[in-house]
């Protein structure tokens, strides 16, 4: 089972691949505003659970696994962005910050809910 800070790790990981075409521990910590040694631990963790592959001082890469896994959390981010800029017409930057914390608490039922109204939304 990811956790919260887990799913931010993938997240960032999928997003510098591609931005970079690679991820590096650095640039993993400085997009999370962490320090070394916490992304590390948490890469650690991912590649135990077998979500990423990284060997010391080279680059860290999603396997299919993580890929499947980040792309799930970053479509639940957009979804919850687009609902909150949208329908309930929140400014960008506070909906992408309080994405961020709804995208790992919310339940699947509301999920649905949201994604649905998203859909329905973008349709009319």
């Amino acid at each position: 089972m990811l956790t919260p800070t887990l799913e931010d790790y993938l997240e960032a990981i999928a997003i510098l691949e591609k931005e970079n075409g690679r991820a590096r521990i650095k640039d993993i910590g400085k997009h999370l505003k962490v320090k070394d040694p916490s992304v590390v631990s948490a890469i650690n963790s991912l590649v135990e659970s077998g979500y990423v592959k990284h060997e010391k001082y080279s680059y860290v890469e999603l396997t299919k696994k993580g890929k499947k896994a980040a792309e799930g959390v970053h479509k639940k981010h957009r979804t919850i962005v687009k609902f909150l800029t949208s329908i309930l017409k929140v400014d960008e930057i506070t909906a992408i910050e309080d994405a961020c914390k709804i995208e790992h608490i919310i339940s699947k039922q509301t999920y649905k809910k949201i994604a649905s109204a998203v859909e329905e939304n973008l349709l009319e």
